[in-house]
């Protein structure tokens, strides 16, 4: 469980680094806003492409945490 704290709080420093790529945050922020949002590009009533376009948001969003924790790493590593 403090594994998991770490973590988190570790993600937010690199969201807070300005040497991380800020187009990496805009992208992050728009994806977990088109994540809650109801409204979709593809309704989710429609079978298997309604959902579909909701977890491919999702896998980009993850990716996009992924390159921001990384460059976060390399900033520290460089110090």
């Amino acid at each position: 469980m403090l594994n998991i704290f770490k973590k988190i709080l570790f993600f937010f420093q690199a969201m807070l680094n300005p040497a991380v790529p800020s187009r990496l945050k805009y992208e992050i922020g728009i994806c977990l806003l088109y994540i809650i949002s109801p409204i979709d590009f593809v309704p989710d009533f429609i079978p298997l492409t309604g959902k579909g376009d909701d977890a491919v948001v999702l896998l980009w969003c993850a990716k996009r945490i992924y390159d921001v924790i990384k460059a976060h790493r390399q900033y520290l590593c460089k110090k």
